[in-house]
């Protein structure tokens, strides 16, 4: 008999075939699935996709996908090969997925299966969630006491010397000074410190005393709940912490701290700056995070995960970011990642829950940064679980009072008595510029398309003049009769993208009710350009680093303020570190210290500046000590040489490198 040659191929494919509706791996098609890939955690709503190939391929009329053996919607007739999976739908924990590809004829070719874990499970915060409000906030009075020898009436705001909540905490030892908190709520809880060194505090609800606290401990408790109070009304309250000047005959001190007050029931945490919510679309995922919705959360809604390794990424342009989240006896350990380089790593973990302020990212150069926050599935030995959440960040382009870019003309007097803008666990206390004299002149250069002036009223402030690009713009009578500080004084939008001066000069005058003309430049914000470049950060350990002898790694992690908690220091006259880099802008990072000395800094081989590094009122860490703006297109080198020399108030010379900024 004789058989044609098309008869035998197509015999031959038949041969080769198992029966229809049979399931085999056939060399005539292969199906893959493309996403998710094998081992991955998922969560939310995602696509399955596969393709297939082999020499069989075209005659494919349609892939099923299966999940755990079942259909997973419907037989898709056309490639690219895909299909919508609601994995909220599927019980957490691990599942397997297939796709089916077959042929006109019905034979089907199933692929390899792929193992994925299903995460949704992201529980509702517990009702006795609270909100907290750090020591520095507006909604915080603080007023002071009877100074004597030793103990100042002023509190002081910078306090960096234990683990407080947000890195800083205020102080007080004097008689009568008061914190007054306002709040709106049913329940609050004042956190402070008991100690061997601690006082007695008064506290104060609705204007009533309430009672005596003995802080007096022979141990340390920092960020602890000293006070509590629940079943309140519902509706606006105050409590009031007063420092007596008194305490326990064992204390070898009589310090009482405000580190921070907890209000319930939990609302959104207060804002810094401007807000950007968790589903922003310049906050992006990996697939491992999932929905919770509640009304503490900002905007309705929170992003979760105990994945290791799922990220959330936020680009932004500002000089600051604060990440807003949960902390809880649920929560675990995350590392937050700064333009490239990792920044620090945090324990979330809480014996209370609270809804607030969990890392800031400060000092930043003024330009465009990312910001990356990653679960590292693990916890602390406390916690029950490893959740992370994200519910916002807050971005903000703040220049402080002693910004390089502010020049002062005039007898300005540097204040730190009130709680300034620039409070933080990388500059410590925030302080402002004061003017007495008629003619003082504080101008600020900047580029942006909006700016404003953030300073104080009170009693004793006077009238300004502001200016903007030379043109008088307003009189601005900053007299109150009660004292606020970070109080916008002046803004000016629609500015042209471009390079501005805003100038403020002190009139000497003054509203007839007022006792003195002073007038308080604190901080100013700025609308910076889109348009601004990327920035790169560079350790101190970068490959791009070269040190000389004289230099002193420091242990990694050592330091919470330091950027990635390491550094490299010296003191050793000549020692010198070279950084190459490309770019047109850069910044060396590094600390002004009770012992710092003077650097000499070379660009491109040339000194260009000796760079003081001392600090006369408190350490600073991530602090700009060096900025070059504008360089050429190309290659560069930084070089900071130790000097061995300071000026004469230092305790010391050392000079630290803490990292680089390039943009």
């Amino acid at each position: 008999m004789k058989i044609c040659s098309a008869t035998l191929i197509v015999m031959t494919l038949m041969w080769m075939r198992p029966a229809p509706g049979l399931a085999q791996i056939d060399p005539l098609v292969v199906v893959s699935i493309t996403s998710p890939q094998s081992g991955a955690t998922v969560g939310g709503t995602i696509t399955v996709t596969a393709e297939t190939s082999g020499p069989g391929s075209g005659a494919v009329v349609g892939v099923q996908f299966r999940l755990d053996g079942v259909n997973l919607g419907a037989e898709d007739a056309a490639a690219p090969y895909a299909v919508s999976w609601d994995t909220a739908s599927s019980a957490n924990g691990a599942h397997t997925l297939v796709a089916v590809a077959r042929d006109a004829l019905g034979f089907q070719y199933v692929s390899q299966p792929v193992s994925v874990s299903v995460f949704n499970d992201m529980p509702h915060r517990p009702p006795d969630t609270m909100t907290r409000v750090e020591n520095t906030d507006a909604a915080i009075a603080y007023t002071s006491g009877t100074t004597e020898p030793g103990r100042p009436g002023d509190w002081w705001h910078g306090s960096r010397s234990r683990g407080w909540s947000a890195g800083t905490a205020s102080f007080n030892r004097s008689l009568g000074a008061r914190a007054t908190f306002t709040f709106t709520g049913t329940s609050v809880r004042w956190i402070g410190f008991r100690s061997f060194w601690a006082g007695i505090a008064n506290v104060y609800l609705d204007g009533a005393f309430l009672t005596e606290l003995d802080l007096y401990v022979p141990s340390e408790e920092a960020q602890t709940v000293v006070f509590a109070r629940t079943g309140l009304s519902s509706g606006a309250h105050t409590i009031a912490v007063e420092s007596t000047g008194r305490k326990n005959p064992a204390s070898s001190d009589y310090a009482v701290v405000v580190d921070a007050f907890d209000i319930g029931p939990a609302v959104p945490a207060p804002i810094s700056g401007t807000r950007i919510e968790q589903n922003a679309s310049s906050v992006s995922y990996t697939s491992q995070w999932s929905t919770d919705s509640a009304t503490l959360w900002s905007g309705g809604s929170a992003i979760g995960t105990r994945a290791a390794g799922a990220r959330a990424t936020l680009t932004f342009i500002g000089t600051t970011a604060t990440w807003v989240g949960v902390r809880g006896p649920d929560t675990g350990i995350a590392r937050v990642y700064l333009d490239g380089t990792l920044q620090s790593e945090i324990d979330t973990f809480s014996p209370t829950e609270v809804e607030g302020e969990i890392f800031t990212a400060g000092n930043l150069a003024p330009a465009r940064h990312t910001l990356t926050i990653e679960a590292a599935g693990d916890h602390g030995p406390g916690a029950t679980d490893s959740l992370i959440f994200v519910d916002a960040v807050d971005v903000r382009s703040r220049f402080e009072e002693g910004d390089a870019a502010i020049a002062y003309t005039g007898q300005w007097t540097l204040d730190s008595r009130e709680p300034f803008s620039g409070t933080s666990g990388l500059n410590g206390t925030g302080t402002a510029q004061i003017s007495n004299g008629a003619g003082d002149v504080a101008a600020f250069a900047f580029s942006g398309t909006a700016v404003s002036w953030i300073g104080a009223v009170g009693p004793s402030r006077g009238i300004a003049r502001v200016y903007v690009d030379g043109n008088w713009a307003a009189d601005l009578d900053t007299y109150a009769a009660t004292e606020q500080v970070r109080t916008v004084l002046f803004t000016a939008t629609n500015l042209a993208d471009t390079s501005h001066t805003l100038r403020v000069e002190n009139t000497g005058q003054r509203n007839p009710n007022a006792i003195g003309t002073s007038i308080v430049v604190d901080a100013f914000d700025v609308t910076l350009s889109a348009t601004v470049p990327q920035v790169t950060r560079f350790q101190e350990t970068a490959a791009s680093i070269v040190y000389t002898n004289g230099w002193t790694p420091s242990p990694c992690p050592s330091f919470q303020f330091w950027s990635g908690r390491c550094a490299s220091y010296s003191s050793t006259t000549g020692a010198q570190a070279t950084f190459t880099f490309t770019g047109q802008n850069v910044r060396w990072l590094g600390d002004r210290a009770f012992g710092g000395g003077y650097a000499r800094i070379y660009l491109d081989g040339v000194v260009v500046a000796d760079v003081n590094t001392h600090a006369p009122l408190q350490e600073e860490y991530q602090t700009p000590l060096f900025i070059a703006t504008n360089l050429s297109p190309g290659t560069h080198t930084l070089t900071i040489e130790v000097t061995g020399t300071n000026d004469g108030s230092s305790s010391g010379v050392q000079v630290l490198v803490d990292a680089f900024e390039v943009y």
